[in-house]
């Protein structure tokens, strides 16, 4: 009696395995979608909020710096040009000669004004203003005065301009600082306007990544499945491979004694039963097998003879049974083709 081997697995356990797999990745995948919408959801109008906030801060940032610049045009540039025309008038050779010529006629109307005073002081106390002797007490005293009056006039003048003139300066330096604070502006709200676009996004973009994660499980489980039916139909297909194999040995071969030839039932289709052997009394079909279902044979089932003589039965490794007809003292026939 021939030897026995393991029967094909059974790939049924890992087929529904696959299945369930990618089922249960399927629903995590459909959970993780509806709480990204869920979120999406919620978050949503307190992020707009949020952004519409940081939109209304951009459009008061950029108004802040219109006016910064508008303040600038209008007001401080018109106030610095006017400083750099009266620099350039100042710093000529007329300019200084006109303050030259209005510096003596200020000593000569101090001067006069002094040498009056004089001569009315020397009246009220009886002494002749004409007289040398007054003349010559009076004049050096007079002219150290005058010109010290006009000195101190003109001194004055100067330093009234020189005042004047740094205030404005002053003044102008105050606004130096416009552009750049017109430019921070401007540089503000467009970050402004940024954030507020990217706050905008995000919760699309939140969403997003949430469909993205989803679709990422279900295709694993996905891909799980079809990895497991990919592994059971490779191994399917080597036992139909093998199955082919069997029966090409079966229609290859000449049925005669001392050959064990491929009797399985499971390899046979279109089987008539024709009558008994006289000999053995099992029972002869015609059949055909199915790897060449056009032609047609006339023998025992391997199934019938291991149920009577189980040692003329020899199962494969394959798990498929031959029957040795030399054992049973007949042989398989081709009827037709």
């Amino acid at each position: 009696m021939g030897g026995k081997s393991a029967r094909a697995p059974d790939y049924a356990p890992l087929a529904a395995a696959s299945k369930e797999s990618a089922e249960i990745m399927g629903q995590l995948g459909r959970e993780q979608l509806g709480f990204a919408r869920a979120q999406y959801a919620d978050l949503a109008p307190i992020v707009r909020g949020i952004a519409d906030q940081q939109a209304q801060a951009q459009s008061e940032q950029m108004r802040q710096a219109r006016d910064y610049y508008n303040y600038l045009e209008q007001t401080y540039r018109p106030l610095e040009m006017g400083l750099v025309r009266e620099a350039q008038q100042f710093d000529t050779e007329a300019a200084r000669e006109q303050m030259a010529r209005q510096a003596a006629a200020d000593a000569a109307r101090a001067f006069g004004t002094t040498q009056a005073a004089s001569e009315r002081a020397a009246a009220s106390m009886g002494v002749n203003p004409n007289s040398g002797r007054f003349a010559g007490m009076g004049i050096q005293t007079n002219l150290g005065l005058a010109a010290n009056r006009a000195a101190a006039m003109t001194g004055a003048r100067e330093r009234a301009e020189n005042l004047g003139y740094a205030r404005r300066l002053d003044v102008a330096g105050l606004g130096r600082n416009l552009p750049g604070l017109s430019t921070a502006a401007y540089g503000g709200a467009t970050g402004a306007g940024s954030a507020a676009a990217g706050t905008y996004m995000a919760p699309g973009n939140q969403f997003m990544a949430g469909m993205r994660q989803g679709a990422g499980t279900i295709g694993s489980g996905l891909q799980m499945q079809n990895q497991g039916l990919a592994n059971i139909l490779s191994t399917q297909g080597n036992v139909y491979g093998q199955q082919l194999n069997a029966q090409g040995e079966v229609v290859g071969s000449i049925a005669g004694a001392g050959i064990a030839a491929m009797s399985d039932i499971r390899l046979k289709t279109n089987i008539d039963q024709v009558g008994f052997d006289a000999q053995t009394k099992l029972p002869i079909y015609e059949f055909a097998y199915k790897a060449a279902p056009t032609l047609r044979y006339r023998g025992v089932m391997a199934q019938d003879v291991e149920k009577v003589y189980p040692q003329a039965v020899v199962e494969r490794t394959d798990g498929y049974k031959r029957v040795r007809y030399d054992m049973l003292g007949m042989s398989m026939e081709r009827v037709r083709s």
